[in-house]
């Protein structure tokens, strides 16, 4: 049976009421035989006949494609496939009026948006396939992740309700680009549209984006696609009401609208209305449709498990392709001849693109890990010295304590480089009325450890601000700010509180590289005060190091500084090297000075970019102290107790630990043959494991050196000055641990 017959072989929909339809044996008495631009304006779209006809074309191939999925999925060419049956009507008229430029962070049943914006099936069929030619993805992503970076489609991820704060966050972008860099990504009269299923908008990241998008006025569109269905899960069971948008009537500066979806012409009329109103300047729009799911959720799932075939059949009977095959030969637009020969036309593009891409090479594997990062040292620095080409830093030289050179460094690259911008919680001076009536009577506080005191003051609300009280919203905007050109530099208040953040760290920063097949970085810096060693004033959530956690992320860098001079370096590198950078920063050293830390703060030709930046203390040949962070100032003090003792040893001080400067590391352990790791992270799976197999990799190194390790006991940090010193390790641990190692 061709594809054409079987074109709404769905739910309760008999396959020939739309082809004897088309084919002239059904007509409605109001029929006409030919298109003409009158009975396009009686149909009331406010759209001319050809682009009515190019949005049935696109609902017609959007579920010829779901169908040839199918068949490629059973002859084992494909894995996976989820479709947009029944949605097609409401996302093919949000594509359709939506601007080129307008980016797009669509959700698995967008087919027809996307294919509205221009992706064709052959673009489509090679990401199923896992085609190395992949727009998407490069083959790395599972089909219906849309993305595209020619036509501002932004790579989607399988978490549900993920995408909505980058979205917001892009919104926000593009609304401040005029006032903050001239010129971004994406134009800034650009509308940002995102869609998400009614199931999904139970998740916590849509109501964030939803707060933030009214507060800010930004210029998003969201869509909740609601075929009242998440899974096998009807949405009344989630929801006290079945009306999802209801839960946001209260909300300001919101508009709501709401539409049957699978109605062409409410469709054009609600998404007309919104994408108006949120390009204005008027605020968000949220534009709930009410579609059918006319296919089980994916390929995985059979609905007939837990829907009644009446239930499937009613829903058949909405499907929006014979609703608007109907309306369309009803009102004249076109004949029934024609439908159909759109119907053939969009058969053979399908199975023509299907058949191409099925010949085409697959994945590329070589290219997976170097997908991963953006980071180039050439290029990177090439950007850097842009911005700082010919001057002197004006604090080269001084005395400074970690926390103003972290401050200082930030402060003067934000004079010449436009695009940095920050947000964190308390980290402004004051808020911006106050700031403005009331700046000589009140300090300011620049963050819980003042490390951005007068940044607000010196480069103005626009670019420093305080963030709501949501790690999520503060990683989820910086993605969208990254996209729209930005280098956002954002502060989680202390490393303990970033889980709230977590699927937006992982799922959405550090797999956009490659999740876009190295195609779309978005560099950025999440700084943290971390770690403990505050004399019993912390405990956890307030003193973990906790950067093996980080370390297992593929596309996460990480640092963490010391002292002032390689802070400074670290920060300027890590602003500058084109990937995320986790910047964490021990926050029991913020104040310290003298000793170990009495380093000038240097000049803007010292910058540490990824696996630079380690220092080297002392030459002595009995053992290397391997440290970083907290435990770099309790190594160097532990190297002159030693010393006195007669043992002499050197200290690796690590300021990057992804990379880590994996040679030197290996310099230093054969150099002596002893190695005493020690970490502030716990033994299992911290970082201290992640140094270690730096020699354990090497077959002959790991044969000729004694590796010990301490680190943090197996349990948070406890709260007062004995419990802190049970838990983490102390002065005396490593003296003990070294005398041990030199002496076996």
């Amino acid at each position: 049976m061709p594809l054409a017959s079987r074109l709404t072989k769905i739910g309760g929909v008999s396959v020939a009421e739309l082809t004897r339809y088309l084919e002239g044996e059904t007509r409605s008495p109001r029929a006409r035989p030919s298109t003409n631009g009158r009975a396009a304006e009686e149909y009331g779209a406010d759209l001319p006949a050809e682009q009515l006809l190019e949005l049935y074309r696109i609902m017609v191939a959007s579920r010829l494609m779901d169908d040839q999925e199918l068949r490629l999925l059973k002859q084992g060419k494909a894995w996976f496939s989820i479709s947009g049956a029944g949605a097609e009507a409401a996302c093919a008229a949000a594509g359709t009026l939506l601007r080129k430029t307008d980016p797009i962070a669509a959700f698995y049943r967008d087919r027809a948006t996307c294919l509205a914006r221009g992706v064709t099936p052959y673009e489509m069929f090679l990401e199923q396939l896992a085609c190395a030619e992949d727009p998407a993805s490069a083959g790395h992503q599972m089909p219906a992740h849309w993305g595209h970076k020619e036509l501002a489609i932004i790579s989607g991820t399988s978490p549900t309700g993920s995408q909505c704060l980058g979205a917001q966050g892009l919104a926000e972008a593009i609304a401040k680009t005029p006032k903050i860099i001239g010129q971004g990504t994406y134009p800034s009269d650009s509308v940002v549209y995102c869609s998400i299923g009614d199931a999904a908008t139970f998740q916590g990241e849509f109501y964030e984006s939803l707060k933030g998008a009214v507060a800010t006025r930004c210029p998003l569109v969201m869509h909740i696609v609601d075929n009242g269905w998440g899974i096998s899960v009807p949405s009344y069971e989630s929801h006290a009401d079945e009306d999802v948008s209801a839960y946001y009537r209260g909300f300001p500066n919101l508009l709501i609208l709401k539409g049957d979806g699978t109605s062409v012409r409410e469709s054009i009329a609600a998404f007309r209305k919104a994408i108006d109103h949120a390009r204005s300047g008027r605020g968000p729009a949220l534009v709930h449709m009410k579609v059918v799911r006319l296919y089980s959720h994916s390929a995985s799932d059979d609905q007939r498990k837990y829907r009644r075939k009446p239930d499937l059949a009613a829903e058949g009977e909405r499907d929006p392709l014979p609703k608007f095959a109907r309306e369309l030969v009803a009102y004249g637009i076109a004949s029934p001849e024609a439908l159909m020969g759109i119907v053939r036309t969009a058969e053979e593009e399908v199975r023509r693109a299907a058949e191409k891409a099925a010949s085409r090479p697959k994945t590329d594997v070589s290219k997976i890990e170097p997908s991963v990062y953006q980071f180039e040292r050439g290029r990177a620095e090439a950007e850097y010295r842009r911005f700082v080409a010919g001057r002197t830093s004006q604090y080269k030289g001084q005395d400074l304590p970690m926390a103003e050179a972290i401050n200082r460094a930030m402060s003067e690259l934000m004079e010449t480089d436009p695009r940095l911008v920050m947000w964190g919680e308390d980290i402004a001076d004051l808020h911006p009325r106050y700031l403005q009536s009331f700046s000589e009577e009140l300090e300011g506080k620049g963050g819980v450890f003042g490390v951005t005191r007068g940044l607000q003051r010196r480069h103005g609300g626009h670019r420093v601000w305080n963030s709501p009280l949501a790690e999520a919203t503060i990683l989820g905007r910086a993605v969208g700010y990254s996209l729209q050109g930005y280098r956002p530099v954002v502060e989680i208040q202390f490393r303990d509180f970033i889980n709230p953040g977590w699927q937006q760290l992982v799922d959405e920063i550090a797999t956009m590289s490659f999740r876009t097949g190295g195609a779309t970085p978005v560099p950025m810096v999440v700084r943290m005060a971390s770690g403990g060693y505050l004399l019993g004033a912390g405990a956890l959530h307030h003193s973990e190091m906790a950067a093996g956690p980080l370390l297992y992320q593929p596309g996460l860098r990480v640092a963490v500084p010391s002292n002032a001079r390689n802070a400074a370096a670290a920060i300027r590198g890590a602003i500058y090297c084109g990937d995320p950078v986790m910047f964490l920063e021990p926050k029991a050293l913020y104040r310290r000075r003298g000793g170990f830390f009495a380093t000038p703060f240097p000049d803007f030709d010292d910058v540490a970019f990824p696996g630079e930046g380690s220092e080297i203390y002392g030459d002595g040949e009995d053992l290397t102290l391997i440290a970083y962070g907290n435990t770099a100032p309790l190594c160097y003090d532990a190297l002159a107790r030693l010393q006195s003792e007669g043992i002499r040893g050197r200290l690796l001080n690590l300021v990057w630990l992804h990379p880590i400067d994996e040679n030197l590391v290996r310099e230093h352990a054969e150099a002596t043959g002893r190695v005493l790791i020690v970490d502030e992270d716990r033994r299992r799976c911290g970082a201290g494991a992640h140094i270690a197999d730096c020699i354990y990799r090497d077959r002959a190194l790991r044969r000729g050196v004694d590796v010990e390790r301490l680190a943090a006991r197996d349990s948070r940090v406890s709260y007062g000055l004995a419990g802190e010193q049970y838990c983490l390790p102390q002065l005396d641990d490593v003296i003990r641990a070294a005398r041990e190692l030199v002496s076996s």
